[in-house]
Parts: C-alpha cells; sequence; structure tokens
C-alpha cells in the first residue's frame, strides 16, 4: 500500500514537471511567434496565405490546387482566430498542435516508458513542433519555412512509441487505444503530406514483425483512421476525386526534379547516423548477451529499417540533415536495455557492464543532440524575437498587418529574403491599393501570394497553395488555364520574381498565353505588372 502510494505520489511529481515543461515550450514559441526570419524569407506567406484562405472559407483542393492536405492550413487558420489575424498566428498555431501533440505522446507512453525517457520523449516532440527553424538548415537559421515536415516528424514520433517495441508493454486495457491512436496518426498524415502517410504505413508494417497484432489492436487503428479521415472527407466535402487530381499532379511534378545524385548526396551526409545504428543495436545485443543470433539480427535491421524510413522522408523533403526518428528509436534502445537489465537475474551487476553502460551512454547521447538542436532553435527564436539583431536597419514591412515581421538578408539566396522582399511586397501594395479596389481578388504569379492576407481581401479561387515548377506542378502535371486563373481580378506579375529562374521562368512559359487571353495590363510599377480582368 505504501509502495502504491509512493508511485502513485511520483508519477504525479513527474506529470506535474512535464506539464510545466511543456507549457514553458508552448509559450516560448507564444511568444516567439513569427521569428525573425533568417533563410526563407518569402515562405512565411505560405502559412500566412494558406491559413488566411481557410479563414476566408475556402478548402485546398476544393478551392485552389494543394500538394499538401488541409491539416497544417487548419492549424495557422486556428492560430489567426486566437490571435485576431495577426502574423504572430505561426506561433499560436504551432503552441496549439505542440500541446496536443505532447499530451497525446505522455498518455500513450505512460504505463510503458520510464518517467525520465517519458519526460524527455515527449518534450522532444513538442520541441519538434515549435523549433523555428527549417529541419536541415541549422538552429541559428530561424525560418518558418517546411514548418509541415516538423508537424511530420512529431506525428510519426507518436505512432513509434505504440508500434515499435521498447521496455514495457501496454496494459491490456490499452492495446485498443494504442491502436486508435495509431490509426488517428496514420489519418493525420495522409491529410498532411503523402510522404508522411507513406512513412506511418511502413512503420505500421514494421511493427507487424515486432509487436503482436491482435484483434483489439487492429480494431482500434481501424477505428483512429477512419474516423479521423471522415472527419477530413466531410469538412473536404466528400470530394475524393479533388483529393486524388492534386496528390497526381504533385506526384508528377515532383518527378520531373527527382535527382539520383541529390539522393546519393544526402545519404553520404547521413552515413555516419547509420553507422550509429549499427554499433548502438549491436552493442546493445551484445551488452544482453544475444551473440549472433536471429534476435541480434532482429534489432540491427529494425534499427536499419526506421534509419531507412528517415531517409525516404529526407529525398522528399527539401532537407539534408537531422534524423528525428532514428533519434527516437536510440531512445528505444537505451529504454530496453535499461529495462532489461533490470529485469534480468544479476541485474545490479548487469547494469554497471561497460556493455551496458556505454549502450545506454551512446543512445542518450544521440537524442540529446537532436533534443538540444530544437531548444537551442527555439531559444535563439525567443532571444531574437525579444531583442532582434540589427533591427534598426531591417528594411520593413509598410502593411499594419506585416510590420511586426523581420526578413533579414540572406547572401546564399538574396532574391527570396531580406529588403529586397520586402521592397517588392511594399511596392505591390502600394500598386494595388492605387489601382484596384477592396473588394478586387488578387492572384500572384510568383511562388507566393502575399497581397490577400496583407490586403486583408478575401484571396481567389483558383491558384496553388505555392507554386514552383516540376515541384508543385510540371508541364504535363498543372491545374488547367481555368482552374488556376479561377475567379480572379486582379493578377500581379513580378518583374523580379522570389525564386528566380527556372521555377518561375516554367510558370511564365506555361501560363502566360491564358493570362493575355484573359486579362489586360492595367498599370505597373518599379517591381510589378498589374493585370485586370478583361
Amino acid at each position: 500500500m505504501n509502495r502504491s502510494s509512493s508511485s502513485s505520489r511520483g508519477d504525479n511529481h513527474h506529470l506535474l514537471l512535464f506539464l510545466l515543461f511543456l507549457v514553458g515550450i508552448c509559450a516560448a514559441a507564444v511568444y516567439t511567434g513569427a521569428v525573425p526570419t533568417r533563410k526563407f524569407g518569402h515562405d512565411i506567406f505560405f502559412l500566412l496565405d494558406n491559413g488566411w484562405r481557410v479563414v476566408t472559407g475556402q478548402r485546398p483542393h476544393l478551392d485552389y490546387t494543394s500538394p499538401w492536405g488541409p491539416l497544417s492550413f487548419l492549424v495557422v487558420a486556428a492560430g489567426l482566430a486566437v490571435s485576431r489575424f495577426s502574423v504572430d498566428a505561426i506561433g499560436y498555431g504551432n503552441a496549439m498542435f505542440a500541446f496536443a501533440v505532447g499530451i497525446w505522446g505522455y498518455r500513450i507512453c505512460r504505463d510503458t516508458v520510464p518517467a525520465w525517457a517519458r519526460l524527455l520523449l515527449c518534450l522532444y516532440l513538442a520541441l519538434l513542433v515549435v523549433s523555428p527553424y527549417s529541419l536541415g538548415w541549422g538552429a541559428l537559421n530561424s525560418s518558418h519555412a517546411m514548418f509541415y515536415n516538423r508537424y511530420g516528424y512529431a506525428l510519426l514520433g507518436v505512432l513509434m512509441i505504440e508500434a515499435l517495441p521498447r521496455g514495457g508493454d501496454l496494459p491490456d486495457g490499452d492495446w485498443l487505444l494504442g491502436g486508435v491512436s495509431t490509426g488517428a496518426v496514420t489519418a493525420l498524415c495522409l491529410f498532411l503530406k503523402a510522404n508522411y502517410f507513406a512513412a506511418a504505413i511502413l512503420l505500421i508494417g514494421a511493427s507487424l514483425l515486432w509487436r503482436p497484432f491482435g484483434k483489439r489492436r487492429l480494431a482500434g487503428i481501424a477505428a483512429g483512421f477512419f474516423l479521423v479521415s471522415l472527419a477530413f472527407l466531410a469538412y473536404l466535402q466528400f470530394d475524393a476525386g479533388a483529393i486524388l487530381r492534386d496528390l497526381d499532379i504533385a506526384a508528377g511534378a515532383r518527378s520531373k526534379s527527382f535527382s539520383y545524385a541529390e539522393v546519393f548526396r544526402k545519404f553520404t551526409l547521413n552515413t555516419l547516423s547509420l553507422l550509429f545504428v549499427l554499433l548502438l543495436t549491436t552493442q546493445s545485443a551484445r551488452a544482453k548477451g544475444e551473440g549472433k543470433g536471429t534476435r541480434r539480427l532482429a534489432g540491427v535491421l529494425l534499427g536499419c529499417f526506421v534509419f531507412a524510413v528517415d531517409m525516404l522522408l529526407l529525398c522528399s523533403n527539401q532537407q539534408y540533415s537531422e534524423l528525428p526518428l532514428t533519434a527516437i528509436y536510440s531512445l528505444w534502445v537505451v529504454i530496453d536495455l535499461g529495462v532489461w537489465s533490470r529485469n534480468n537475474p544479476g541485474g545490479e551487476a548487469r547494469r554497471s557492464s561497460v556493455g551496458v553502460k556505454s549502450t545506454l551512454l551512446i543512445g542518450t547521447v544521440f537524442i540529446l543532440v537532436s533534443f538540444f538542436s530544437q531548444l537551442a532553435g527555439l531559444a535563439y527564436g525567443v532571444m531574437q524575437k525579444a531583442h532582434p539583431s540589427g533591427g534598426a536597419s531591417v528594411t520593413r514591412f509598410i502593411e499594419p498587418r506585416l510590420k511586426e515581421m523581420l526578413l533579414y538578408d540572406d547572401e546564399a539566396e538574396p532574391h527570396s529574403n531580406g529588403h529586397a522582399y520586402v521592397e517588392s511586397v511594399n511596392d505591390g501594395t502600394l500598386l494595388l491599393r492605387q489601382s484596384s479596389a477592396p473588394s478586387e481578388k488578387v492572384l500572384t504569379m510568383d511562388m507566393m501570394n502575399p497581397f490577400p492576407y496583407a490586403l486583408g481581401r478575401p484571396a481567389p479561387k483558383g491558384g496553388m497553395a505555392a507554386i514552383a515548377y516540376n515541384y508543385t506542378f510540371s508541364d504535363s502535371h498543372r491545374p488547367s488555364d481555368a482552374r488556376f486563373f479561377g475567379d480572379t481580378d486582379i493578377v500581379m506579375v513580378p518583374k523580379q520574381p522570389a525564386a528566380p529562374g527556372r521555377m518561375n521562368a516554367g510558370l511564365m512559359r506555361i501560363y502566360t498565353p491564358a493570362l493575355q487571353a484573359r486579362f489586360r495590363l492595367a498599370a505597373e510599377s518599379n517591381q510589378w505588372y498589374l493585370y485586370r480582368r478583361k
């Protein structure tokens, strides 16, 4: 009785500590909001434009073409609603999603993962969501670009809690709950981005070899997937044809930019992580005395499989390093070895052995490196928000909605960030205020469409979530002219696009004939042409 009471008090203390840290992480995300951006500055309008579309009643796939599902746009839209349409909505949305993922993960691993590892893992999942830099581009290169990848990794981390082996196992009453969790995660990945859905299916497939696949778990996975998918399909008016059409456009376009040379480069950059996984799993098997049998081989194969899934995501993202799933798997190896050493005869001696100690140390260090990278990114974002470096000399947006945003220059991409892009948006908003009515809907022939959100206007039905030739559309896989221009009243054509070169050249080559047939040049400024529908 005393032991049970002591255990209960310990669990409550660990939960309270976890909640304090989780709330602190989410508060930091809210405070940071739209982080002062040092890389891919124009990408921030990917979030604001698509979130604004959702707020004003549009739906991806139905009202405009999108390779991405509605999940991330709904999160930004929620942030916009809570923040009263501030640019800091990005931080609000991320904080809400991080809190949900952290609590979700904690509940699933509450009875199976030791307290310290549970704390580390679930805080890591929250940090994966909110740390304001693009994965693989450096913690000090603050940016909200490609934030949907962070959502995907965090969701797959929750799935790994239930799907892959670890020190403990779910109590009988939690088999259904664990299955529902995994099914729900899989559906969320489907309506986030297709490659994360594929990764979820692969991880569930791997779980068939390492975990029992009882009827309760199977029923839970089916129920979780069905219920979440039903909710999203209802939101999308059950128009499966529109969803499949956009996914086909995305797959066909992305295949044009696929390069084996790039895959080889990414694999080469991450070879050290593969060697680390091999070392960790082999050392763990040796420490447990599994010798050269099938159990040792199974552990090595599972580690390599998780690494391969990480590489699949890496190669389908604009990302060159950082392997969150492999980091989580290293923690699983540590947990499994720690529980095994306690539960076997001579546990004290085994815990003190060199093999066990070195394996525990190596595995813990691997995830801690990734953990502190995410933490450093968040801390740097908070510092920059509190005391922006060179804030007085940074070119500012003139529109009231955008004034709180800071975009720094990036020498590697001078046309995408900093003063050049800010001046371009400023020039465009002035032209629109002078030469168009507030009710007219604006489409931009550029990667992002900053003007509807900036001016508080409804976005046109048409266009794309983000425009990138041979990435989100191609000559053979693209929206029709009618679907692309939709009910647009004004088309803004930049004289210097945010993403110059082949991405924009392909856009202009494909759609200029339809632009000239449907619209006439009505005004221009130093940096923009303004076309009005004939």
